[in-house]
């Protein structure tokens, strides 16, 4: 069964993720989440969304859309964090090459993830939570 999706679209400033934060555990209590599995979809949530707000864009860039979107699918609640910035470029400032911490904590909190990213095309990071415990 896959429910209605509520999507959010906010330009990628640091006060967005916040807010999307609150929605996104509004939509997961709603839908009656375990505790721990909501910390999990708020977690997965808020190192996506701030991703897109530290990289996905140039500092000067006017236009900075976010959208994420979250459907019930089963017994999970999928999300999914989109934006139109430059796509995944490697870490050419950092000490080591990689994409840091984040996509391997997504990955330890989610049942399952995908990342879709063209360089200039913008990336879009889909993962699922499930609402109980298995």
């Amino acid at each position: 069964m896959v429910e209605e999706a509520r999507r959010i679209e906010l330009s990628a400033e640091p006060e967005a993720v916040s807010r999307i934060r609150a929605e996104i555990e509004a939509y997961g209590s709603e839908r009656g989440m375990e505790p721990e599995r909501l910390a999990d979809l708020k977690t997965v949530v808020s190192e996506a969304c701030g991703n897109v707000v530290r990289y996905a864009y140039e500092e000067n860039a006017e236009n900075k859309p976010l959208e994420v979107t979250i459907t019930t699918v089963g017994r999970e609640l999928e999300v999914s964090v989109k934006d139109e910035g430059g796509g995944i470029r490697p870490n050419v400032k950092g000490k080591t090459p990689g994409l840091g911490l984040g996509l391997p904590l997504i990955g330890a909190l989610s049942s399952h993830f995908h990342l879709r990213s063209r360089l200039g095309g913008g990336t879009e990071l889909v993962m699922s939570v499930p609402i109980a415990s298995q």
